[in-house]
């Protein structure tokens, strides 16, 4: 199974994709209206949380295919913009829900206490969905902010929750020498910063502080955020104050791939599949949305020599990153959904590893007897944990390969991207999920997403226990404590354990369990984790070349 397939199932697994919106879940009793720069923004009362609801508003003009997005300059009507629903979500793979898809996309929800008004200064937080820059949008149940905002106007700390949707597919990510020239690349990850823009302009008038913004993301969602922490060489823009990444990593960008040869060949399959010759012609190709989703694996953010100055884990590499407070955390089974199941040899396993050389995870030849020791054959110690020494009937050595993909694609990142901004002097804080969901199975464990119901405490999501609910009560606690005070700690749960700040020599990670959450020292496969994060930046400082200007 293609990496990106694993990902896409575990999401929707995890997310609920294609539930209805927040609007059409709740009945609403009247209108709030809010005036910003472009007239008055009409949203909803939410009755049942003690809130209000703004969705759909446009965060840029409509966009232009294979262009930036601009600022909205247009005056609203003067009855105001209906924000009581969802906009269209952008075009991706997937169904989309109770929305439809559409290029006029680009909008921002906003959930604020039915307390807060203009000059109230609560934090914000913005959270950047997930989807591996192919699916995905602001409108699915699961990813609902009310919880969060409930929980923490209880805990006396209340803060505005904001989501978005940015471009998808090659319509967001564009690549090839055309594109590169045309100067049209990562055009997603430019929508999230014009959002950001949008924010710090705007959300004064709903109640918020511009300057306590808190960007926060999982899977993709937490992949843009790390490309975000080093855009444009890791210059300070004060876009945000802090950042919380979920299951972030760097697999969208190649360490092998340069732009005149793998992104060219794809950027020519799609022009003979839209019956166009260039740019020109895609920018009008009625059928390009339909067509882009069949290469919705092929299009992601890329090197451009501007935003993306250099390959994100150079850029790391080299401290080109913004010194904000992190939270940054991962699933204990990552693994068992970012893998390639079928391995019965070490032979198998070196195929599947050799495959994630196109995704910014380079093992060198050499390189494979070291991790073959640091991994050794021992289904005990393998992904997913604490299932014994029983094989999965998928092959013979799947544990095995699981633990390699697993710390491969998430845990060797965290713990890399942990410790250089604690020893940045940054207020840092690492988490280890190990919870398996109610709807879970323990043959994928804590696999990748399934964090998400208990962060927004959604009860939906999350199950009966009253186990899972209590951690999930925890963990959004804890979400909004570092939101509201850039600290984790401040849970008001008496009898949690104190989640400590990471530090290079006292490295510790809160670890999240129904049965009990407790600290762990971040020792855990020492040996493989260091070797796959040393072969990471050796490969990618080796083989991707400067982009060419």
């Amino acid at each position: 199974m293609r990496l990106a397939t694993s990902i896409a199932l575990a999401l929707a697994g995890s997310l609920g994709v294609g539930a209805k919106p927040i609007a059409k879940s709740f009945a609403h009793v009247a209108s709030v209206g809010v005036q910003i720069q472009n007239g008055t923004v009409n949203g909803i009362e939410l009755p049942t949380f003690g809130q209000h609801f703004f969705g759909g508003i446009p965060y840029a003009a409509p966009p232009t295919r294979f262009e930036p997005s601009k600022p909205l300059q247009q005056r609203f009507p003067d009855k105001g913009f209906n924000a009581s629903t969802y906009s269209d979500a952008c075009w991706g793979s997937g169904d989309a829900g109770d929305v439809k898809m559409s290029e006029d996309c680009l909008s921002i929800n906003i959930i604020r206490p039915e307390t807060a008004s203009s000059g109230s200064g609560l934090p914000v937080v913005l959270w950047l969905h997930g989807g591996g820059f192919y699916a995905g949008s602001s409108a699915q149940s699961s990813l609902n902010g009310s919880w969060i905002v409930q929980e923490s106007v209880d805990m006396g700390k209340p803060i505005i929750f904001t989501s978005i949707n940015y471009r998808l597919l090659v319509l967001g990510f564009p690549s090839g020498d055309e594109a590169h020239k045309a100067g049209i690349e990562n055009l997603g990850l430019l929508d999230q910063r014009l959002a950001m823009q949008w924010i710090h302009e705007n959300i004064a008038a709903f109640g918020g502080d511009p300057k306590k913004l808190t960007i926060m993301g999982e899977s993709a969602g937490g992949t843009a955020i790390l490309q975000h922490l080093v855009a444009y060489g890791g210059a300070e823009q004060h876009l945000f104050r802090a950042a919380i990444v979920e299951s972030g990593s760097f697999y969208q960008v190649n360490c092998t791939h340069n732009v005149t040869e793998q992104r060219e060949a794809n950027w020519n399959a799609l022009l003979a599949a839209s019956n166009c010759t260039d740019l020109a012609c895609l920018k009008t190709a009625p059928s390009l949305p339909e067509i882009a989703i069949s290469f919705w694996d092929t299009f992601l953010p890329s090197i451009d020599g501007k935003l993306i100055e250099e390959h994100p884990v150079q850029l790391w590499a080299e401290k080109h990153f913004v010194n904000v407070p992190l939270l940054m955390g991962v699933n204990a089974d990552e693994g068992t959904v970012l893998g390639t199941p079928g391995c019965n040899t070490e032979a198998d396993i070196i195929a599947g590893v050799t495959s994630l050389n196109e995704c910014s995870y380079v093992v060198f030849p050499d390189a494979f007897d070291s991790l073959f020791a640091a991994y050794p054959d021992d289904p005990s110690i393998g992904i997913p944990l604490n299932t014994g020494d029983g094989l999965l009937s998928s092959g013979t050595m799947d544990k095995r390969m699981n633990s390699i993909f697993n710390d491969a694609i998430e845990h060797a990142p965290r713990r890399w991207i942990t410790s250089l901004m604690a020893e940045a002097g940054n207020p840092t804080f690492s988490y280890h999920f190990h919870q398996v969901p109610y709807n879970g199975s323990i043959s994928i464990g804590a696999t990748h997403a399934t964090e998400i119901p208990y962060v927004f405490s959604n009860p939906d999501t999350i199950g009966p226990r009253e186990r899972d609910n209590s951690l999930g009560r925890f963990m959004t606690r804890s979400w909004v404590s570092f939101i509201h005070s850039l600290s984790p700690a401040h849970t008001g749960i008496c009898d949690a354990p104190r989640w400590p700040a990471y530090s290079k020599k006292d490295p510790r990670n809160m670890v999240f369990s129904s049965h009990g959450s407790y600290i762990e020292t971040d020792d855990y496969r020492t040996d493989g984790i260091a070797l796959l994060t040393e072969q990471r930046i050796k490969g990618c400082w080796s083989l991707a070349p400067k982009h060419q200007q």
